[in-house]
């Protein structure tokens, strides 16, 4: 007997409690990804199986495959999901964020942290799982640049003309940035930082915006990356 949330085996092609083929599709792709993301997001990447998704998910091992070939597929695509969500939220704030430099950051900030808090499993999962194997490991290092560069760019931007970085700087600054909002958000989520979260914004935004200044390029002198 089927399990619940899922369709008889036969008329794949027909509609199925209203549903389309594609919209069941997708449907089960999106149970799969939140019981994943529960899994991946509190016994950590390592311990997850294959089968404990299906069983989280309440469905059977036919329909894993039908949206992803292995379980690295679905962790890469959940990694894909809580990091590239944190960058659209930035994106968002600096577009939204005062005409101020100096207010720029902290409104960056109080956005980061709202996603955060929001789901506290997206720390663990952004901070931590990302490494956690070699094929997040991989994945993890190109979405550390994608997500902080734009904030490191934004941040040189007050300092272009007297001290403007190169493009190493600005990777460097990514992956330094990436580090330090690592060791301040994890504690801070697990409650291990007891300070209020006014303090701590403050605090994140006065660090991140001095690791966004660091330059070790010497303009004229030698080419990026020397």
């Amino acid at each position: 007997m089927p399990n619940a949330t899922e369709e008889p085996g036969k008329g794949e092609s027909r509609r199925w409690r209203g549903q389309d083929p594609a919209d069941r599709i997708a449907t089960r792709r999106r149970q799969l990804l939140d019981a994943g993301l529960e899994l991946m997001g509190t016994i950590g990447a390592a311990e997850m199986s294959m089968r404990a998704v299906c069983r989280a998910a309440g469905l059977t091992e036919r329909y894993f495959y039908e949206s992803f070939t292995n379980l690295d597929a679905l962790q890469l695509a959940i990694l894909d999901e809580v990091v590239l969500g944190a960058r659209d939220r930035l994106l968002t704030a600096l577009a939204d964020a005062p005409p101020q430099p100096d207010k720029v950051f902290a409104h960056v900030v109080t956005r980061f942290t709202d996603y955060m808090d929001e789901d506290p499993r997206r720390g663990r999962i952004m901070f931590v799982e990302s490494q956690a194997t070699m094929a997040l490991g991989e994945r993890g290092n190109q979405l550390i640049v994608e997500f902080t560069a734009p904030i490191a760019m934004s941040l040189a931007g007050g300092e272009r003309k007297r001290n403007p970085p190169d493009e190493v700087d600005i990777r460097l600054n990514a992956h330094a940035i990436f580090g330090a909002l690592a060791f301040l958000y994890r504690p801070w989520l697990d409650g291990a930082l007891d300070i209020s979260r006014d303090r701590f914004d403050r605090h994140a935004t006065s660090a991140i915006t001095e690791l966004a200044r660091a330059r070790s390029s010497s303009p004229g002198r030698l080419p990026a990356g020397k």
